[in-house]
C-alpha cells in the first residue's frame, strides 16, 4: 500500500492511501460524489485526539477505527482499488468546520449529539461507536462495579462534561459522591497513580488510551464494564450530499449485517455459495443492493474483503486484538446483548 503526504487547507494533515477503481455512475450524483469518482479519492476526516484530557472533546483517539470506516466507504464507492485521503484533525470542532467548508468529504466518527447533529447542513449515520463516561480503577482494589465507588474519591478534569455526567449519575443512583477535581492532567494522573483517588473518570475511549500510556503498568488498571452516560459517535457528511450520505449509512448496515451472518474478510467468496437469502443479497448474488445507491452489484462484497465486518474492525482497532483492549460493551451485536442491529436487507 502506497502512502503520500500533502497539505490540506485548515492546516489538516493529509495522508493518501492508494487502494483505485472505476465506480458506477449514478443519475443524480452530487458534485461531491462526482468529484470522488473523478479523482478516485475519498477525502475522509479522522479524529486524532491529543493524548491529554481535553475540555473541548471527551473522546479518546480511535484513529485506526476511523481509517477502516473511511476505507469501507471508499471501497463501496470506488471498488477494491479505492484511494483514501486521510485528513487528521485534533477535535470535533475542527473536523466539523472542515466538513462544512468542503475541505473533506466525510468524518469517520463525529460526536452524535444535539449540538453536532442539529445543524441543517450536516447528516449523520446511525451510531458506529457507543462511547460514554467510564471509570478506570486499580485492579488491586478489587472494584468491579461503579456502585462500589460510593464514598471513594474519583479523579477527573474539572469543568468538563465528564464532571457533569459523573455528578448526575451519583445523584440518580443516590450514592455518596466524593469528587477530586483537577485543572491539569499531569497532576490528576499523578494523584491517581499514587493511590490518592480510587478511580479515574472519562469517556471509555479516552481511558483506554490513558491506560495504554501507563506502559508496562497498563495491566495494573481495569475499565469497569458499565458506561455511566451516552456519548455516541457516527459518520458525518453534508446533508446536501444525499447520495454520499446514503452510501455511508448503508455501508454501516452492511458491516453489521455481515457480522450477524458470519461473513468475514476471509470467507466472502465461500459465502457467496450460501443458500441463506440475506447472505445472497449481502454479497450481490441477487443484484438488489447496487442500483438503488448507484453502486456496483457486488459493492458490499468488495468492501467486506477490504475491511472485514464490524466485529473484525472493532476487535482489530479497539478491542482485544488492539493495544487499547477496549471491551465491546454496547457495541456488541443485539443478539449478544448489545445495541448493534443491522437494518434488514430486503
Amino acid at each position: 500500500m502506497i502512502f503520500q503526504k500533502a497539505p490540506l487547507r485548515l492546516h489538516i494533515g493529509l495522508t493518501v492511501c492508494i487502494l483505485s477503481i472505476p465506480g458506477v455512475a449514478h443519475a443524480q450524483t452530487s458534485a461531491t460524489l462526482a468529484h470522488i469518482r473523478a479523482t478516485n479519492t475519498l477525502t475522509c476526516g479522522v479524529n486524532q485526539e491529543e493524548a491529554e484530557f481535553s475540555t473541548s472533546d471527551d473522546h479518546g483517539s480511535r484513529e485506526a477505527f476511523d481509517h477502516d470506516l473511511c476505507k469501507a466507504v471508499a471501497t463501496a464507492i470506488l471498488g477494491p482499488h479505492a484511494q483514501v485521503a486521510y485528513a487528521e484533525f485534533p477535535d470535533d470542532a475542527t473536523g466539523q468546520q472542515a466538513l462544512r467548508t468542503g475541505a473533506i468529504d466525510m468524518i469517520a466518527t463525529q460526536t452524535a449529539d444535539f449540538a453536532h447533529a442539529a445543524p441543517s447542513w450536516v447528516a449523520m449515520t446511525r451510531p458506529v461507536l457507543y462511547d460514554g463516561l467510564a471509570l478506570m480503577v486499580p485492579k488491586k482494589l478489587g472494584i468491579t462495579q461503579a456502585r462500589q465507588l460510593a464514598g471513594k474519591k474519583i479523579c477527573f478534569i474539572a469543568e468538563t462534561e465528564t464532571e457533569v455526567s459523573l455528578r448526575a449519575w451519583f445523584i440518580r443512583e443516590r450514592l455518596d459522591f466524593v469528587p477530586f477535581p483537577f485543572q491539569e492532567e499531569g497532576e490528576m494522573q499523578a494523584a491517581y497513580a499514587t493511590g490518592n483517588c480510587a478511580a479515574l473518570a472519562g469517556d471509555g475511549t479516552r481511558l483506554a488510551n490513558t491506560r495504554l500510556a501507563f506502559g508496562k503498568h497498563a495491566d495494573d488498571y481495569a475499565l469497569l464494564p458499565e458506561l455511566l452516560s451516552k456519548d455516541p459517535l457516527a459518520i458525518a457528511t453534508r446533508s446536501t450530499d444525499a447520495d454520499l450520505s446514503h452510501i455511508a449509512a448503508w455501508t454501516v448496515e452492511i458491516l453489521l449485517q455481515a457480522e450477524e451472518d458470519g461473513v468475514t474478510a476471509a470467507n466472502v467468496e465461500a459465502m457467496r455459495r450460501s443458500e441463506v437469502e440475506s447472505i445472497g443479497r449481502l454479497l450481490g448474488r441477487t443484484h438488489e443492493l447496487g442500483a438503488p445507491l448507484g453502486l456496483a452489484p457486488d459493492w458490499a462484497a468488495q468492501l467486506l474483503k477490504a475491511t472485514g465486518n464490524y466485529g473484525e474492525i472493532y476487535e482489530r482497532d479497539l478491542g482485544a486484538a488492539s493495544p487499547l483492549k477496549l471491551a465491546r460493551g454496547p457495541n456488541t451485536l443485539w443478539s449478544h446483548g448489545g445495541l448493534m442491529m443491522a437494518l434488514p436487507l430486503k
